[in-house]
């Protein structure tokens, strides 16, 4: 999967507007997501406690420190400085790019707070303590922001983000856990009948669905302009079994006609799924799940298809019949 990785950046903002750029620009080519608070004066606790939250959000922290100690607050600290206290003790991964010494004999006067140079001695000891490197202009500190990145990434990967429909949702793990332990448990049974010479009989109605859903064809369900393309004669069973993956662990509509279009190769056919679906509803073997889920922060109500107890039962038959037939090609179908 492709992660991405959130970075906190972190710095004082008048003197390093040039370097806190850069900084942003290198971890947006690296394919990262910065964040800063450069636009917030944290003069107040609620705005401490925003930035605070933004930072545990965070997988990386990084700072710029030249030769300014920043606004502080009321114990005496910069914000800067407890922006990175807060990161150490939350354990976020830290790196620090410090101003070079030979860099600060001709810093410009102007971005210098003279009366402040022993906080800012006092700073850098701290951070020299943890991970660092030293820059010299804003090239230099780029350059080191690219290399220094990619490797504490390789050193200590963190839990980042992926897009949401390239990764199984809370929901779909845990109805996934719980289906291998169901089958593990089936699977026992199953070996044990066996060994007793004993032989599983399939329920009626699981049968009854398992004949006509043979006898009846997806062609049903598919709509098309192309007289001279030839619909794949597969029937609702088949159909069935294509899907029963997807729909074990839950899915949505859009999500389910790609797969039986790609698996089809009919993706430039119309498939009528939720025709589809609602033949499997009417027969108990699919359920609807209404799942409240997050994008943006803006909440939404999707709609996911899963597999129903008689579905599930409808399966296991399924993979009975085959088991057998495998084991003794001579007897006929159930």
């Amino acid at each position: 999967m492709d992660v991405k990785y959130q970075v906190f950046v972190s710095s004082t903002f008048i003197d390093l507007q040039d370097e806190r750029r850069g900084v942003i620009e290198q971890i947006l080519n690296l394919g990262h997501i910065p964040i800063g608070m450069e636009l917030f004066q944290a003069g107040d606790e609620t705005q401490w406690s925003y930035i605070k939250r933004r930072i545990l959000e965070s997988d990386y922290y990084v700072l710029i420190m030249a030769e300014r100690y920043g606004s502080e607050g009321q114990t005496g600290k910069s914000y800067t400085q407890m922006e990175y206290e807060f990161a150490i003790k939350n354990k976020i991964p830290t790196i620090s790019f410090l101003l070079h010494s030979d860099a600060r004999k001709s810093w410009p006067q102007s971005k210098i707070e003279f009366d402040k140079i022993a906080k800012v001695n006092k700073f850098r000891s701290l951070c020299e303590k943890k991970l660092v490197k030293h820059w010299r202009n804003v090239d230099d500190l780029n350059t080191k922001v690219i290399g220094s990145l990619v490797e504490l990434i390789r050193e200590r990967p963190m839990t980042g983000w992926v897009r949401a429909d390239s990764v199984a949702t809370s929901l779909a793990l845990s109805e996934m856990s719980r289906l291998l332990e169901e089958k593990r448990i089936l699977q026992e049974k199953l070996d044990r009948y066996e060994g007793e010479n004993t032989t599983l009989k399939i329920p009626a109605e699981i049968q009854f669905h398992i004949n006509s859903l043979k006898s009846k064809l997806l062609a049903e369900f598919i709509e098309t302009e192309d007289n001279n393309f030839e619909i794949p004669e597969i029937s609702m069973m088949e159909t069935f079994l294509i899907l029963s993956r997807a729909l074990s662990t839950g899915s949505t509509e859009w999500n389910i006609k790609r797969r039986l279009a790609g698996e089809l190769e009919i993706s430039g056919m119309r498939i009528e799924i939720s025709d589809v679906l609602a033949e499997y509803a009417s027969r108990g073997l699919v359920g609807i799940t209404h799942v409240q889920e997050h994008e943006f922060s803006k909440p939404h109500t999707e709609v996911y298809f899963t597999l129903t107890d008689t579905g599930k039962k409808l399966l296991l038959a399924i993979e009975y019949q085959k088991h057998i037939e495998s084991s003794h090609p001579e007897m006929p179908e159930t």
